[in-house]
């Protein structure tokens, strides 16, 4: 089952300069996905359209669809990107440098029912144990 699927992308900056043209992927649910390319290649770009984050940029996306899980996010909000379920961590960006590792956990809750938080919080201690060893850090 497709989980996440764009098709022909395309992304100008500036009204001037287009950085993505006819870009197409599908991810499978269960699979692992890597986007692969050179500095400039546009992963950057991809990620950020995917996850609703280019209007701070002055780029738009001009045409072409996301979906994910059957929900049509072309032009959505990050707010409601984050609620469908995807987000970007901005790496280098320091944004969780002072907070512990619960607390980082629990800023990626945030859309989540409170009354679910400590069974998830369980799950994800389950897979990562060393979080839990390290919660408090």
């Amino acid at each position: 089952m497709s989980l996440l699927t764009v098709q022909n992308l395309e992304v100008v900056y500036n009204d001037v300069v287009l950085v993505l043209k006819g870009l197409s992927l599908n991810v499978e649910e269960g699979s692992i996905t890597a986007l692969l390319g050179a500095n400039g290649a546009g992963k950057s770009t991809t990620l950020k359209a995917i996850s609703g984050l280019l209007a701070g940029e002055d780029g738009k996306a001009t045409s072409g669809t996301i979906t994910y899980k059957d929900t049509q996010l072309s032009g959505s909000s990050p707010e409601k990107t984050v609620r469908q379920g995807i987000f970007q961590v901005m790496e280098g960006r320091r944004i969780f440098e002072d907070l512990t590792v619960e607390e980082t956990l629990k800023c990626g809750a945030y859309t989540q029912p409170a009354s679910k938080y400590a069974g998830n919080l369980e799950k994800v201690y389950s897979y990562f144990p060393r979080l839990l060893e390290r919660r408090t850090q």
